[in-house]
């Protein structure tokens, strides 16, 4: 995709050092994209093309993974996860293919790769192998997802408190 959208501006931009398309913007100041100028779309499952939460085990551990598409959607995914009872967060990094299969590398220290996770969505159970970074450690993983993560205001927060009577309206 890429290369077809960089193929793309090339020609643009050789046709426009020849002055042909000067005249065109001339003619029409407002920009129309050509169908053939592909547009960036994530080539992740639906569910990904949003932050999402996922809650499962990497061998006998509990852990909860936060993911979301990078800034550039082409470019994969990010997040990170951490071990429920340690607050420490693993930072996550890679890519979610439209077949749901799932390539991650993961970072303890933000620098060097500590692990690798490799593993396919299967409805919304994501489940796999997770390996670290010398290959001498392998654990299964199985993760479900438990929602698109989604950022309540505070006043919804304190709404629901009022409701179930945690807090009180004065």
């Amino acid at each position: 995709m890429k290369r077809v959208f960089i193929a793309s501006l090339i020609a643009t931009l050789a046709l426009a050092a020849n002055g042909f398309a000067a005249d065109a913007v001339a003619v029409a100041p407002t920009a129309v994209v050509p169908a053939s100028i592909p547009v960036a779309v994530s080539s992740a499952p639906v569910i990904f093309q949003k932050p999402v939460a996922l809650r499962g085990t990497v061998g006998d551990v509990q852990i909860q993974v936060n993911l979301r598409p990078k800034e550039e959607v082409d470019e994969g995914h990010e997040g990170e996860y951490f071990i429920f009872g340690n607050s420490n967060k693993i930072l996550l990094a890679g890519e979610i293919e439209k077949d749901g299969v799932l390539f991650m590398e993961e970072s303890v220290n933000g620098k060097d790769i500590s692990g690798q996770w490799d593993g396919k969505l299967e409805g919304d159970v994501l489940a796999g192998t997770w390996m670290s970074a010398d290959g001498s450690i392998t654990k299964p993983f199985s993760l479900k997802i438990i929602s698109p993560v989604q950022k309540s205001s505070q006043k919804q927060t304190l709404s629901k408190a009022v409701q179930k009577g945690v807090v009180s309206k004065q």
